[in-house]
């Protein structure tokens, strides 16, 4: 078939990492002028495709129609003319080990799916077809606009997305930037109506107008070899229609005249002062591909050494954070963002911290470009790009079908994979980008809730605003001043730049699975496996410090975060040259302790690791930065209370069923109270007062030698603190969870903070055992997971459209195993609750009477492909690894050992661990979290008629078409004739007299909830579920430690 398709490049042209083993050709379909990238990976065991169209919701103008790329993004999936039913796309990559995702950007529309390498060919055929012959079916009309709906009120309380809209709303109204990209209900059903207009035949339109084979690009990984992968390829996306469609172009200024030299004050949702300043760049960052000139400028702005913007106002304790950067808006205009968190005082001085930025832009702007800070900027990008690991697949195809578009027009294609590397050091154009830099070409935006006389509200998110000129005086200062201060300076040169790349190859028949054990004592493990993989010259030390008077109560569990954050705040400046430097520093509480973390470029990693360390053991804090770090850690504390409920409730869960994980609430007080002497004791004395025991984690490109020596490292900065224990004892440092007992069913309420608010959140947890240790009852859950996820999904989000946010899983506690299942949604959370267990009943059903022999050995054969996924660079692995340390199980091996029990699994077994453990009749005990919107809203009668039939269908199991549903609501808005429906439903439905049909609906109607919920003990305080509660006892490991002792022989 090679004469259906020309070849563009291929892996003699392409550059590529020297870590990857991938072939690449890319190609154009002769038959549509459709340019697909083909990835040969001999390795793989998860195959991906992603298809990217050059056309987002910069086109929605075209129609007036906000959210209508959006909207077909959704509808699009929802079924084809090969493979009409609506979730058969879903539910083959469900079976198979796979995901699907999709987003709509302004000038893009990516689609993407991962599957188990074995089934790509009939994933990619589904695939293939939603861009052939695409249903747009209008049974799944309104339910996509629903979800569309969903997901914008998901976003309603988010301050990013209420200030990114902010700033498109008060950009230049000629441009399509001056829109609003995700839609609703009345830009997608209301308002077309209005207008006479049918929103679906407009999609199809648009979709026809738009969706064109030349203005795609196609990505496809796979196991197979290219000529393979090509064949496919021509076969499945030759019949992609070619309309030659052209890109947009844009005339208009993203800001015209009138939106420059302005400031825009705004009031967020969260506790924060932020200022920002804009910069449009009227030229498109993707022809400046070779030079990057952003680059150098995010570089010296976004620097946090001495010197720079920020270090400098820290010290004057007018900020906290700064970050800077360059993006690109759309063909042939870009952005320069420059964001700065400040300090309440930097709030008041704000108009000093805009002089004190442009002193800094002055010296970058107006000095000759610097060739040493362009040498390291191209240095750090080769080394990145020369040591790139694989990442997931489905990420892989999406990224690069993505950026596609940049090789037909703009980037020579031998750069296909390298295109993040500067190749050209222009000083004349670094000076021109930098030039856009300047008071005219300027907008602000502060946003604070302190700010008052805020009188416009943005329409689409209600944010309170002003919309103001820049002061005078304050734009004549900056352009006038042509003072630089002497604190303000280039930062010096990064000695953390690795130079050393040797790797030490390690020859193994097998990789080893578990890690040598080469230090234990009462004081400290330590864990070693030198890679044996990935052959990267990376590495990583991670560290557990199990200080039990880290977190003896709430006060000291604040004091240990709050020392922590100071602690980071002085190695602020180290840290940031080693992330440059492609090092990475962690350090957080941890249950009982601190965790550090230092991992990357092995080269610099023991010196790393070393000033860490010493600094830890040695830190004594900075009186003068004591409150700006801790005024940053309470409006931290303060600001989680209003992230999306969703995002919230984990918490909740977490607080209630471990021991010593205390409450927002409880934080904050005992934060509030916090003084300076306080914080100073606790580090220097009462920290140590048990004594320390720690657990490390030796991974990488080290061998055996290099390794003792990181020990000794370790071993030599605890010297002077006491060991926690007489002698070894593993179940002395491991916290526990608490029990759920048989039967017990416990309601946990707790009211969003967020008054504003209109989603509730639902979290319905099955505590399947207080242990995690029984590997059968693991695995089962595991299956049950795997079995339940896409059904889950497609019942309560896309049939009864709950809400946007509906997932299912396992819940690993410190040492419990349970089952949950979490919606986020406009109604509330007893009706939630009902809709749950009717799924649960509804589930178990066909589990009982339904499961067939062969559906079970697919699901199972799913979830062995996941537990046998490969891993695929050296950080998965040193997580993976980490993980069974920390647990307290060491059980290094055990996916092998669980797939060894999921083959014995039989059917019968499984529909019993369902009716003992899940099922609504069952014994086991359950924490159903209730987090509630202050300000839920009304659903009108519509609405309500729509669920109760869904409800009575789903109830009695009675399959009838969406189709039909949605015409009998229709009907009802218009006439409100109950009767009639219940007539036309009863056509359909012969099983019930018409009667009853209509005492039952109109009943649901009345009362969407069964007067028995909600269920459940309720508790409104989480010390009232602790009191008396029996914890689960520790973790005990699998195996022996001396199985893992290190004696100079391989063993494991």
């Amino acid at each position: 078939m090679s004469n259906s398709y020309s070849v563009l490049a291929d892996d003699s042209v392409i550059e590529k990492s020297s870590l990857d083993d991938r072939s690449y050709r890319l190609i154009k379909l002769n038959e549509n002028d459709l340019n697909v990238l083909l990835i040969h990976d001999p390795t793989t065991d998860k195959a991906a495709a992603s298809l990217d169209v050059n056309v987002g919701s910069f086109t929605d103008r075209d129609y007036d129609v906000p959210g209508l790329a959006h909207f077909c993004e959704h509808l699009l999936f929802m079924g084809t003319e090969k493979y009409p039913k609506e979730n058969e796309y879903s539910n083959y990559l469900s079976k198979h080990s796979g995901h699907s995702n999709a987003y709509t950007a302004s000038e893009h529309t990516n689609y993407y799916f991962q599957v188990h390498a074995d089934y790509l060919e009939g994933a990619l055929d589904r695939f293939a077809q939603f861009f052939i012959s695409p249903l747009f079916s209008k049974s799944c009309q309104d339910r996509e606009i629903n979800a569309v709906d969903s997901e914008h009120k998901k976003n309603l309380q988010s301050d990013s997305w209420r200030l990114y809209q902010l700033d498109r709303s008060t950009s230049n109204q000629a441009h399509p930037y001056n829109g609003f990209s995700t839609g609703n209900y009345e830009t997608l059903h209301v308002e077309p109506l209005e207008r006479d207009l049918n929103v679906r035949d407009v999609l199809i339109d648009f979709h026809k107008q738009h969706y064109s084979s030349n203005l795609m690009n196609v990505v496809v990984l796979g196991k197979e070899d290219l000529d393979t992968l090509s064949n496919s390829v021509v076969e499945k996306f030759s019949h992609v229609p070619n309309k030659n469609f052209s890109n947009h172009s844009y005339n208009e200024p993203i800001y015209g005249a009138g939106n420059l030299g302005k400031i825009v004050k705004a009031k967020p949702v969260t506790d924060k002062h932020k200022l920002e300043f804009s910069f449009p760049i009227p030229e498109d960052l993707e022809e400046q591909y070779d030079t990057k000139p952003e680059k150098y400028f995010s570089h010296l702005l976004g620097h946090e050494s001495a010197g720079s913007i920020l270090h400098y106002l820290k010290e004057q304790n007018l900020a906290t954070g700064l970050s800077a950067g360059g993006t690109r808006i759309c063909r042939g205009t870009s952005m320069f963002y420059l964001e700065i968190q400040l300090t309440p005082q930097g709030l008041e001085k704000w108009e000093e911290v805009v002089k004190i930025t442009f002193q800094y832009l002055r010296l970058v702007t107006q000095d000759e470009p610097q060739p040493w800070i362009w040498k390291e900027i191209v240095e750090i990008s080769q080394i990145d790009f020369r040591f790139k690991e694989k990442g997931e697949a489905s990420s892989t195809v999406s990224n690069l079908s993505s950026k596609l578009y940049k090789f037909r027009e703009f980037i020579p294609v031998e750069y296909l994979l390298s295109s993040s590397i500067p190749r050209r050091f222009d000083p004349q154009v670094i000076k021109k980008y930098g030039s856009y830099l300047n008071p005219d070409n300027l907008r602000l935006t502060l946003v604070s809730q302190a700010l008052e006389n805020l009188s416009s509200k943005e329409p689409i998110y209600g944010t309170e605003y002003s919309y103001e000129d820049i002061p005078s005086g304050l734009l004549h200062q900056i352009k006038s001043d042509v003072s630089i201060t002497k604190e303000l300076h280039y930062p010096a040169p990064n000695l953390f730049i690795p130079t050393n790349f040797d790797v030490l190859k390690k020859k193994v028949q097998l990789p080893q699975i578990s890690p040598y054990l080469i230090e234990h004592s009462n004081k400290i493990n330590v864990f070693f496996k030198q890679d044996d993989t990935f052959e990267a010259p990376k590495g990583s030390i991670k560290t557990a410090f199990h200080l039990p008077s880290s977190n003896v109560d709430v006060k000291t569990s604040v004091l240990s975060s709050l020392a922590i954050a100071l602690l980071e705040d002085e190695l602020n400046e180290v840290k940031y040259y080693a992330e440059l430097g492609g090092l990475d520093v962690r350090m957080h509480t941890w249950r009982d302790g601190f965790i550090t973390s230092v991992s990357g470029y092995n080269d610099k990693l023991s010196d790393l690791l070393k000033k860490v360390l010493d600094d830890f053991f040695t830190f004594k804090p900075n009186k003068e930065r004591f409150e700006s770090i801790k005024f940053k850690l309470l409006r931290g504390f303060k600001n989680f209370n209003y992230k999306v409920p969703y995002q919230q409730i984990g918490s909740y869960h977490l607080q209630l069923v471990n021991e010593k994980i205390y409450s927002q609430q409880d934080k904050i007080a005992a934060l509030e109270a916090v003084t300076f002497d306080q914080v100073q004791k606790h580090i220097t004395n009462s920290i140590w007062e048990q004594g320390v025991f720690a657990e490390v984690l030796i991974h990488g490109n080290f061998d055996i030698g290099q390794a003792r020596l990181i020990s000794d490292v370790i071993t030599e900065s605890m010297k002077h603190v006491k060991p926690w224990m007489s002698e070894y004892n593993e179940e002395r440092f491991h916290l526990q969870s608490f029990v759920l007992e048989p039967e017990e069913v416990v309601r946990y309420e707790v009211p969003l903070e967020d008054k504003q608010n209109i989603n509730s959140c639902i979290e319905y947890y099955v505590q399947i055992a207080p242990s995690s240790d029984d590997i059968k009852l693991r695995v089962l859950t595991d299956l049950l997971c795997t079995m339940i996820r896409e059904p889950c999904f497609d019942q309560l989000r896309t049939k009864e459209q709950l809400g946007y946010v509906v997932f299912s899983g396992i819940i690993l506690g410190r040492t419990s195993l349970g089952f949950r299942i979490l919606v986020q949604s406009e109604r509330t959370c007893d009706y939630l609750q009902y809709r749950i267990e009717e799924f649960l009943a509804q589930f178990g059903n066909h589990v009982n009477n339904q499961l067939t022999l062969e559906e079970f050995i697919k699901y199972k054969s799913s979830l062995k492909n996941i537990k046998m996924t490969k891993l695929k660079n050296v950080d998965e692995e040193t997580n993976r690894l980490w993980s069974h340390v920390l647990d307290g199980y060491y059980d290094f091996d055990a996916r092998i050992r669980q797939v060894e029990v999921l083959e014995s699994i039989s059917i019968s077994e499984f529909t019993e661990f369902f009716n003992q453990y899940v099922s609504n009749n069952n014994k086991t005990g359950k924490l159903i979290t209730y987090l509630k919107s202050q300000s839920p809203i009304e659903f009108v009668e519509s609405k309500k008629l729509q669920a109760s039939i869904i409800n009575y269908l789903y109830h009695n199991q009675i399959e009838i078409n969406h189709e039909f549903v949605e015409k009998l609501v229709k009907e009802f808005k218009e006439d409100g004739d109950l009767k009639k429906v219940s007539e036309k439903l009863h056509e359909e439905i012969k099983t019930v007299s018409q009667d009853d049909l209509f005492k039952e609906i109109s009943a649901k109607i009345a009362n969407p909830v069964p007067e028995i919920y909600p269920t459940g003990r309720l508790v409104i305080n989480d010390k009232e579920f602790r009191t008396n509660r029996r914890l689960s006892g520790k973790p005990k490991p699998v195996y022996p430690l001396s199985k893992f002792l290190y004696n100079d022989e391989p063993h494991l």
